[in-house]
């Protein structure tokens, strides 16, 4: 088989078989396709798209070998497309397991203005991300929950064409995104899945319609190999939470689990973690599932499970009640709002930007992340400010860091006007 006939193939607009495929995934693990061939099939595809059935084969051949330990219907897994304060992983997660589910998660680490699960558990003191399979099982075994870093040993041909479609041009592209993203889930065992697509400033995709076009793609693969998914599509034109940075937001998590959560993410906490417990099983009505996973909040059975997460996994569980044991800011930086009136937006890829230059995140996979920097956002959207007012702290431990800019960055996320704007919407709609 020539590799140039089937990029000629695509693109010409005709459908990919699935010995095209095969061919294509087989060769990326041999190391037989040359990058630019790779690249430009990857164009081809970006361009052109794929068909439903050209999507799953792909998927099913990226999949390659499973860690499938864990097969019972009760084993739910979620995957968020990534945002700025978004830590729902880290509510919803303890929450559901304590309702009877068992999740086995791998998480991966932020780049760019998007936060990762897995930086926010490694700014706990001692916290492993990396567990060897056999200690892993057993500790599903024991208390059917674990969150670790994406192995490397998973859907390999997904590593190469990911770091490919980072340098291409192409990776806005849905088919590319959906079956990296099932491929892994599949790979590690999960067949049933409740996606948070996310959409606006802050988010992967930008506007509605292509987030929800990613929605659909990702429900279908999965329906596809055998599973049950449902995908919410949430809103991230406005940063989640009050907190954004790694102990940060492990502190909100915590905060949230205790009762005392900002009111936005407890309700995607609610939402998200109801559809979780639909897909598993153990419940059959939406509303019922929020109303315990708000018993589970109120009663501590989430934070327990939080706790028993972190101390199986090598972390100091003293942090839940005595936040001076995370890494702390060694500077802060007080905005005030220089006028009146209401917040109508606040910018989350500026917020997200601002977080990066403070050092909480990634702008390469080299860069280091100082785990105490970061921002608290005071108000939130709807809400009135008044001159002189906080608007916001920044929190960083780098003296080389242009901090005059790091503020005006910030400034400029906010629109605040006289008259006040409808309240955004948290979820868009719901596919399942």
């Amino acid at each position: 088989m020539n590799f140039i006939d089937i990029i000629k193939k695509k693109r010409d607009k005709f459908a990919l078989n699935d010995k095209d495929i095969s061919y294509f995934i087989q060769g990326i693990l041999e190391d037989s396709i040359p990058d630019y061939q790779i690249s430009a099939l990857m164009m081809a595809i970006y361009l052109n798209g794929m068909t439903e059935q050209e999507t799953y084969l792909l998927t099913k051949y990226m999949v390659g070998d499973t860690i499938a330990f864990y097969q019972d219907d009760n084993f739910v897994d979620k995957h968020s497309t990534g945002g700025i304060g978004d830590k729902l992983t880290l509510t919803v997660v303890p929450l559901v397991v304590a309702a009877g589910l068992t999740v086995c998660k791998m998480s991966g680490k932020g780049l760019g203005f998007s936060g990762g699960t897995i930086d926010k558990l490694a700014s706990i003191p001692g916290f492993k991300t990396t567990i060897k399979e056999t200690e892993l099982e057993e500790q599903i075994k024991k208390i059917r929950i674990a969150i670790i870093g994406q192995s490397t040993e998973v859907a390999l041909a997904d590593k190469k064409l990911y770091a490919l479609r980072d340098v291409t041009g192409t990776v806005e592209s849905i088919p590319l995104i959906a079956s990296s993203i099932v491929s892994k889930k599949i790979a590690s065992g999960n067949r049933n899945i409740v996606f948070d697509v996310k959409t606006g400033s802050g988010a992967f995709m930008k506007n509605l319609s292509e987030a929800e076009i990613l929605a659909k793609t990702l429900a279908k693969l999965v329906e596809m190999f055998g599973g049950k998914s449902v995908a919410v599509i949430t809103n991230m034109d406005s940063p989640l939470g009050h907190y954004i940075g790694n102990s940060l937001e492990i502190m909100e998590v915590l905060e949230t689990l205790k009762g005392n959560g900002p009111s936005d993410l407890v309700e995607l906490t609610k939402e998200i973690g109801s559809y979780m417990l639909t897909v598993g099983g153990i419940v059959k009505d939406h509303e019922e599932g929020k109303s315990i996973i708000g018993k589970l909040i109120d009663n501590g059975q989430g934070l327990k499970k939080l706790a028993e997460l972190i101390e199986f996994q090598g972390g100091e569980k003293e942090v839940i009640a005595d936040y001076k044991k995370m890494p702390q800011g060694a500077y802060v930086k007080e905005i005030y709002s220089v006028e009146s009136g209401y917040i109508n937006k606040i910018n989350s890829q500026l917020i997200g930007e601002v977080s990066v230059r403070l050092g909480a995140g990634r702008s390469t996979k080299e860069d280091q992340i100082d785990y105490g920097a970061g921002i608290f956002i005071p108000k939130k959207v709807g809400e009135q400010i008044e001159k002189g007012e906080l608007m916001g702290r920044l929190y960083y431990s780098s003296n080389l860091i242009d901090i005059g800019e790091c503020e005006e960055i910030y400034s400029r996320a906010f629109a605040i006007a006289i008259t006040k704007n409808n309240c955004e919407k948290l979820i868009y709609k719901v596919i399942s």
